[in-house]
């Protein structure tokens, strides 16, 4: 499912993010997904969720291209598991 809550400050979204978490998912293994702009807001928004909940495990934090990746890859059979275009050096020439 996915679920999008909107607003211009962090910290009331990740506040509704701790609300969300608290409710555990059907399959205690499963990891939540969560999609972040960039790796620093991952490290904050893990913090912030430990400090609301008190633990901060089993969250997949992705970047919008590689979640859009993986979800290819769960509805198509010939998507690779890694995107040839991530992670690639580009020298700018």
């Amino acid at each position: 499912m996915l679920i999008l809550h909107q607003s211009n400050r962090l910290e009331r979204l990740a506040d509704d993010l701790a609300e969300v978490l608290r409710v555990p998912l059907a399959l205690p293994l499963t990891p939540e997904i969560i999609a972040v702009q960039s790796n620093g807001m991952a490290r904050w928004l893990r913090m912030r969720l430990a400090d609301r909940l008190g633990v901060s495990a089993n969250i997949d934090f992705s970047l919008p291209s590689s979640l859009v990746w993986k979800l290819f890859g769960r509805i198509l059979s010939d998507v690779p598991d890694h995107s040839p275009m991530i992670g690639r050096s580009w020298s700018g020439a």
